[in-house]
């Protein structure tokens, strides 16, 4: 049995302890990681436990805490901030990880990019082709042959049919839907509970059944 890798979970919320609980259970299956704590920059949580793990201060702190380099995993929701948090840690030398609960079901041909999170209960379908750093939450499918781009969100209960594409920074709300074929654009948005019929262009923001953009707004930079 190897070493086990330590494990920083970037981001102290709601979604860091939903990571915590995943790697649990990769755990109980075989054990890989040694989750040593979230870095969080808010002073206030430092020293404080979620889920029964402990927050160890900023990265910067953190990271003069241990001589080797540690693992990270990304617990932060919104894209942009996800992708500003990755590149800070990335600066510091850590190391990302993948983190897949052992209940997602994996069809032969799936790429997974690294630092991405698939939560309980989702299905990555035949040839789905997942990015780095996206959240791919509970009970979410993937179609086949669908490809999900980097630092993308989809919230629990997210339905990609086959054939689609999710581009980069884009976010689909919990329950969403986007057809066979259709896309949804750079950093645009997909409400909860919305249909896409049609491709949805960058940076909007579309809601309803079918959905229909509601607002637009300017691309997110950094993505």
């Amino acid at each position: 049995m190897g070493k086990e890798q330590r494990l920083i979970i970037v981001g102290a919320g709601g979604f860091g302890q939903e990571i915590v609980w995943a790697v649990r259970n990769m755990n109980a299956r075989r054990p890989q990681y040694q989750v040593a704590g979230y870095c969080d920059d808010d002073p206030g949580k430092k020293g404080i436990e979620i889920y029964r793990t402990s927050v160890l201060g900023a990265p910067e702190e953190v990271d003069k805490a241990f001589r080797d380099k540690p693992h990270f995993i990304c617990a932060v929701g919104n894209n942009l901030e996800r992708a500003q948090a990755v590149e800070r840690v990335i600066a510091l030398g850590w190391l990302p990880v993948t983190v897949i609960d052992p209940s997602v079901i994996i069809a032969e041909g799936v790429a997974v990019g690294e630092g991405t999170y698939v939560g309980a209960g989702s299905i990555l379908s035949p040839y789905a082709q997942i990015g780095k750093y996206v959240i791919i939450n509970h009970h979410c499918s993937i179609g086949h042959n669908s490809v999900v781009e980097d630092f993308v969100q989809i919230s629990p209960g997210g339905r990609v049919s086959g054939s689609c594409r999710i581009k980069t920074g884009a976010s689909m709300g919990s329950n969403a839907v986007v057809a066979p074929g259709k896309s949804i654009g750079r950093h645009a948005t997909l409400g909860a509970c919305s249909f896409a019929m049609t491709d949805v262009a960058d940076a909007v923001t579309a809601v309803g059944t079918p959905a229909r953009v509601v607002m637009r707004h300017k691309s997110e930079k950094g993505l």
